[in-house]
């Protein structure tokens, strides 16, 4: 099977804070992320202390170095499981076969306030509105804009949505149906993953589907019953918070080889790699896609890592193709340039005239301003995610 893989341990954790939620429009700079509601006056909320997180297991030095560490999960205890969790992308098996699965209410990271007996999350009906009508699947073709990361650190999965959107919006709206029973079906595409040449990791569709009926039950937050916890319903559309939830509720077509201790939301909290998006890409829109290595070197030509760089990321984005990045560890050198969120994955959106790349925050907001070819290669991964365009084919 080639659906979504989980990631390594020992990263960032960066969810999109419930206050920024709130006010994204807002110029301000992002809260750091774990911090959770207690009941009180909703204007002036006392906020428990998340416990301290174990220190990181020290690095395997004979792993191979795929990129920027994936972003922490939100609660402190998922570290223990970490790494008997974790199942490298594999191979499918021998005649691949279409796979069906009803994805009902995958696991999340349930917590509690102890003094309170209060559930923070659980599950709900945020798509029935107060009017009695449901948030449309769709608010016409689907767009970046309408994926915003929410409380779970999942931005590699939204960052990968939105791209698709954005570049291939008939992919989304061709594969995610809404039912006469008022469930979704979500189509994903199996690939199957090869190495070799150039592209360190590819992906290709095997041929066979996924199928995944999906209930419109999504977590909440305790004193948010209108609104889904995760991916957030952006622009009057609910189709970000149920692919989403297909994506949480896939391990269950997974071999037992492959899954691990976490499932569902706790498995996408876990954050993704490079690997793993380029496999999203290719299930979302049946056609290759693949990591490759930022340039470090001058090439044959003389031409040097910046403009190879820079003529790269401009003719994937003339050919339709999206780019995702993740950015360095904090603890890997000094603060991070133009306000980036360590840990954190991005969609490159631009190559301007002056040779500035610029890039969308899967929050919706906080958009780092434009990088230099030198900033964004001493800021970001060494390795990046995209698509082959049509030449390709």
């Amino acid at each position: 099977m080639g659906e979504l893989h989980t990631a390594d341990g020992g990263a960032e954790a960066n969810p999109l804070p419930a206050d920024a939620i709130e006010n994204r429009m807002e110029h301000a700079e992002p809260e750091e992320p774990g911090e959770l509601d207690s009941p009180g006056d909703p204007d002036d909320r006392e906020v428990p202390e998340e416990p301290e997180a174990p220190e990181e297991p020290e690095d395997d030095p004979d792993a191979a170095d795929d990129g920027p560490e994936p972003e922490r999960a939100f609660l402190g205890d998922v570290f223990s499981k970490l790494r008997d969790t974790l199942a490298g992308p594999r191979e499918p098996a021998e005649g691949p076969v279409d796979r069906y699965a009803t994805v009902d209410r995958p696991d999340f990271n349930a917590k509690e306030i102890p003094d309170m007996g209060v559930a923070i999350y659980g599950y709900g009906t945020p798509l029935e509105r107060q009017d009695g009508q449901r948030t449309p699947l769709f608010d016409g073709p689907p767009r970046r804009d309408q994926t915003m990361q929410g409380g779970i650190g999942d931005c590699g999965v939204i960052a990968t949505m939105g791209a698709v959107a954005e570049h291939y919006p008939e992919a989304i709206s061709e594969r995610v149906k809404e039912n006469e029973d008022g469930s979704y079906e979500v189509t994903l595409d199996q690939v199957k993953r090869s190495s070799g040449g150039g592209d360190l990791d590819r992906y290709e569709p095997t041929g066979a589907v996924t199928v995944l009926s999906v209930t419109p039950d999504l977590v909440v937050m305790w004193d948010r019953p209108d609104r889904p916890a995760y991916a957030q319903v952006e622009g009057g559309a609910a189709w970000p918070a149920v692919l989403e939830k297909a994506f949480a509720g896939v391990d269950q077509t997974w071999d037992e080889d492959r899954t691990g201790q976490l499932s569902g939301y706790e498995r996408l909290n876990l954050g993704t790699k490079v690997n793993h998006r380029a496999e999203m890409l290719a299930q979302l829109t049946g056609r290759p896609a693949y990591t490759d290595d930022i340039p470090t070197q001058y090439d044959m030509d003389g031409v040097s890592p910046d403009r190879q760089l820079l003529a790269t990321f401009r003719e994937k984005l003339q050919d339709g193709c999206p780019i995702l990045i993740g950015t360095r560890s904090a603890k890997d050198g000094p603060p991070l340039a133009q306000d980036l969120v360590a840990g954190h994955v991005y969609e490159v959106t631009e190559v301007d005239d002056r040779g500035r790349i610029h890039m969308r925050n899967p929050y919706n907001s906080f958009d780092p301003e434009p990088l230099t070819a030198e900033e964004f290669r001493k800021n970001c991964s060494k390795q990046y995610t995209t698509m082959g365009n049509e030449r390709d084919q």
